[in-house]
């Protein structure tokens, strides 16, 4: 049987749907994050640890450390362990990965303030390259364990590589919020499928024309 030019067109952009949406369904964000959850460190359930040397990809502030916790005051929102930066006082951690110049950057975590503590002792900051990107916060009063919420944000590439941190605000007092499964992944550019889905459909009607 020999197919019309509209056939062999409807059955090229059926082959090229049905690849775009497997494309799609395979493809995962990969995390530039090493060791986000904090579950590279191993932490004894039920204790914690205030660890102020540089941990599994993360720098760490020399002073203050950083404190990992396994199901104490809360539990993780990925895996068994999360970090506090308020460890005897208002700490920082910081992580460095490869990046594309121009290209966009979703960076995800999630915070979680400490129960019974108020709104004014939890701030966590997020930071790009040293520049504030935005402040997670909460109270704790009232709460049982941790309350976790996700927080995220974009930001664009000035450079091969790229510096995401975190720091404590508010009072410096070893009580603050909790931070837990960072995240950074780059923002899909419009898809090569697509552009090609246009084009085809654009032939078709070409097609569908000349034919009339």
């Amino acid at each position: 049987m020999t197919l019309t030019p509209m056939q062999v067109v409807r059955g090229v952009l059926a082959g090229v749907a049905a690849s775009a949406l497997i494309g799609s369904a395979a493809a995962a964000p990969i995390n530039l994050i090493e060791n986000g959850s904090f579950e590279d460190v191993t932490q004894a359930n039920g204790t914690w640890n205030i660890y102020t040397k540089n941990f599994a990809g993360w720098q760490v502030n020399k002073t203050y450390g950083v404190e990992l916790r396994n199901n104490v005051a809360g539990a993780a929102f990925d895996g068994v362990n999360f970090v506090e930066l308020d460890t005897t006082g208002n700490s920082w951690i910081s992580q460095t990965f490869d990046t594309t110049i121009g290209q966009t950057y979703k960076v995800s975590f999630y915070f979680s303030p400490r129960a019974g503590v108020a709104a004014d002792s939890n701030d966590i900051t997020a930071l790009i390259n040293g520049a504030t990107a935005l402040t997670a916060s909460g109270s704790g009063v009232g709460a049982s364990g941790n309350v976790w919420k996700e927080y995220s944000f974009n930001f664009v590439a000035a450079g091969d590589l790229s510096t995401l941190g975190f720091k404590a605000g508010g009072l410096s007092n070893s009580y603050g919020g909790s931070l837990d499964n960072v995240s950074v992944s780059a923002v899909p550019e419009p898809s090569s499928w697509a552009t090609l889905l246009v084009g085809l459909v654009g032939l078709g009607t070409i097609t569908r024309r000349r034919m009339r």
